[in-house]
């Protein structure tokens, strides 16, 4: 299955990922206008907190605290003494007063409280009676309060109810619905409302309701601007403030759409506010709460606030303090003073700082999950685990800084949520499907090759295709080893079979580790000899270079073993080790009842050969021509021009010294020498080549290659080659 399995379960999850965000469900459109929701409140505390910034806007907050209460009394205050803090705040210059309070009802005159208690009492005289009356007009808080209001822009607060329940005085609406189309816009209807009573509605220059809506999961997002109530629009607070601060009409944005007619934004001079189809605006945070200055109403009303700092502003008054209950759970804390939502939208609007997301970014989200989706269902199964481990983590933070950066630029507001869970669970699921699938095939793999190569060799076979690791026979050009114990029948005579079998332990496995080492495949142990071959189960270019150097590596590894074998008292070893390089045939080899990995071959023949050979010329490791082409990085001695029993072909073989770096000059000059007396010998000088010869004989007596060739020379003086001889010498034995 490979590859293809995953990548059509990625595909199933993307159709249901697109399907989620166009289906029609109820059930399946709350669920994702709720991630949606989470989608969005993630965006607005990556842009809050990565581009906090201190509003310059001209919007300030009175707060009716703790310290205020503490020093003024509990809450509600009477309202003389608010008439007091209007009168400061228009003393400190400020422009518009936004007032996030109720006053639906009428405060109570204390002589009529002293005149009903006196009645009760029976205590009442028309002497007493006529004073409280002429003190009535002068403890009227309401009148006091309104004479504070008439003269100033204030905005009062107003309060719309779902229910048909009506109090106080509505201030006039800032559009009609005259039209049936007009009437049937979807902006939030009221049944009834909590106005302020009618002396103080009167005073004021205008109302603003103060509803804000939560949603499903209890947070606020949304504020509206407009609500309709009786087929009027009244507008906000924050509306009406900025509007009192501007001196603007508003004009309301409409569009047709199909063959309804939905709003679409409120004109408000220079100032766009867009809306959903609600009529409501996002709120435009532009920090935690307390982002905008706030002042205590105490310090406002003993003079204690910094000069000029409310010139020319528009202030909301309200209260933040604990227990008063204005506290909102908002996107970016779950404890957001409400006035300064109020707050908010009004600088919102004076800044034109409101976020969009127009009809057609519901097809720009689904073509984003459709884009991301094939895209990674496509390349996470190409991926290993720790690749994968990086996307889950890249992806999402790349996508939500991306986005981040389009909204603060453009304002527009696409939803990523689902596209970011889309990649994580197709990232997931390849984990999954990867740990599974690769654990299956590493047990396959050990299964097949776990007998002939090292670990590692298995951990690279399973990063490539498994397709190139298959039993089945097939020709590569390879190079193949054989090892032998010299003498093994000798040193093995004394020896019982449990000694016998730990010393070829102790000398197989340091031996094995090596070709291992090295890249190589191990095809079988016969008793004492080791059969390796080089390029497969892997491909690997450099079979031949690998294969020498595992050959030089084992001759040293012997020279350790003889140390450990001299302590124990076990017989000295020596290996005669053979090489050949060329094309063999290799697979699983063998019957229904018992198969081999290994290869097979003339070229593998050859290689066994050439070991066989080892003793007569006396060297450790023979290899042939093919093996010796192309081999820069060793120094090789060549031994002879020969043709072994059943070929009829000669060939040359030569004896690596070792690595050209690791070797003296004094070696380099031997095999030198060596050469130019071989070169005599096969041009038939045998003078030449005899004294070539004895002389290297002289200065290498424990070579025996000198000595054999000066025997020959000797045997051709007396009965000459033939004519077409070339040098070839033919081993009659194998």
């Amino acid at each position: 299955m490979g590859k293809r399995l995953p990548i059509l379960i990625g595909f199933v999850f993307v159709v249901f990922s697109i399907w989620l965000q166009v289906t029609s469900v109820d059930f399946v459109r709350n669920l994702i206008l709720r991630l949606n929701n989470m989608s969005y409140d993630m965006q607005m505390r990556t842009k809050v907190f990565t581009h906090h910034e201190t509003p310059t806007s001209p919007i300030a907050v009175i707060n009716i605290d703790d310290k205020s209460l503490q020093e003024e009394g509990h809450w509600p205050w009477p309202r003389n003494k608010l008439a007091e803090l209007i009168n400061r705040l228009h003393d400190e210059g400020v422009v518009v007063i936004a007032m996030d309070i109720m006053f639906s009802e009428t405060e109570t005159n204390i002589t009529n409280t002293l005149l009903q208690e006196l009645d009760k009492r029976k205590l009442i005289t028309p002497e007493v009676n006529k004073v409280l009356l002429a003190l009535q007009p002068e403890l009227d808080n309401d009148k006091k309060f309104a004479n504070s209001l008439s003269d100033k822009d204030v905005v009062l607060g107003v309060t719309f109810l779902p229910k048909p329940e009506e109090s106080g005085m509505l201030p006039a609406p800032t559009f009609t619905l005259t039209t049936p189309a007009e009437q049937q816009l979807g902006f939030i209807k009221a049944r009834g409302y909590a106005s302020p009573i009618p002396v103080l509605q009167e005073a004021a220059k205008n109302g603003g309701f103060i509803n804000v809506f939560p949603d499903p999961d209890g947070i606020i997002r949304r504020v509206p601007i407009l609500m309709n109530y009786k087929n009027n629009l009244y507008s906000s607070l924050a509306f009406q403030a900025v509007q009192l601060f501007l001196l603007a009409s508003p004009k309301l944005d409409k569009s047709q759409y199909q063959d309804s007619l939905q709003v679409e934004g409120v004109q408000l001079g220079d100032h766009y506010i867009p809306t959903d189809s609600l009529g409501q605006a996002l709120i435009p945070f532009r920090g935690g709460s307390y982002t905008f200055p706030f002042y205590s109403a105490a310090d406002v009303l003993h003079k204690r606030i910094p000069n000029n700092s409310l010139v020319g502003k528009i202030v909301f008054l309200g209260t933040a303090a604990a227990g008063l209950g204005d506290i909102q759970a908002t996107p970016i804390q779950g404890a957001f003073p409400g006035v300064e939502i109020q707050a908010t939208m009004a600088d919102g609007i004076l800044t034109n700082n409101f976020s969009y997301k127009p009809a057609w970014t519901g097809g720009a989200e689904v073509s984003l999950t459709a884009l991301l989706g094939v895209f990674f269902a496509f390349l996470f199964p190409f991926l290993g685990p720790r690749a994968l481990s990086l996307f889950i983590i890249l992806v999402p933070v790349t996508l939500v800084m991306l986005n981040n950066w389009l909204w603060i630029k453009t304002g527009l507001i696409i939803f990523i949520l689902v596209p970011i869970l889309l990649v994580i669970i197709l990232a997931i699921l390849n984990m999954v499907y990867g740990y599974l699938f690769e654990t299956l095939r590493r047990k396959r793999l050990k299964g097949m090759f776990g007998q002939y190569v090292p670990e590692k060799h298995i951990d690279a076979m399973l990063k490539q295709s498994a397709s190139g690791f298959a039993l089945h026979g097939e020709n590569r050009e390879m190079t193949v080893l054989f090892a032998d114990i010299r003498n093994f029948t000798t040193i093995s005579e004394p020896m019982s079979a449990a000694e016998l079998k730990n010393m070829l332990s102790d000398f197989l496995t340091p031996m094995t580790e090596i070709i291992f080492k090295h890249q190589g495949t191990i095809d079988k142990y016969i008793g004492d000899l080791i059969m390796a071959f080089w390029g497969a189960p892997m491909h690997d270019k450099d079979h031949a270079e690998h294969a020498i150097a595992a050959a030089l590596e084992m001759q040293v590894g012997v020279d350790r073993l003889k140390v450990i074998f001299a302590e124990r008292k076990l017989p000295e070893i020596n290996i005669g080790i053979g090489l050949n390089t060329g094309v063999m045939s290799v697979g699983d080899m063998g019957s229904i009842y018992r198969k081999n990995y290994t290869v097979l071959g003339d070229a593998v023949n050859l290689g066994s050969r050439v070991e066989s050979l080892t003793k007569y010329y006396g060297v450790k490791i023979m290899v042939a021509e093919n093996t010796q082409n192309n081999q820069p990085k060793f120094l090789f001695r060549m031994l002879d021009k020969v043709r072994v029993k059943g070929k009829k072909t000669g060939i040359a073989i030569y004896e690596p010294i070792g690595h050209k770096n690791e070797l003296s000059k004094e070696i380099f000059a031997e095999v030198e020498e060596s050469d130019k007396a071989l070169n005599y010998y096969f041009n038939q000088q045998w003078d030449e080549a005899e004294k070539a010869f004895k002389e290297l004989k002289q200065a290498h007596p424990d070579v025996k290659l000198y000595s054999l060739y000066l025997s020959r020379i000797q045997e051709f003086r007396v009965a000459p080659p033939p004519e077409n001889w070339g040098g070839v010498y033919e081993h009659a034995t194998k």
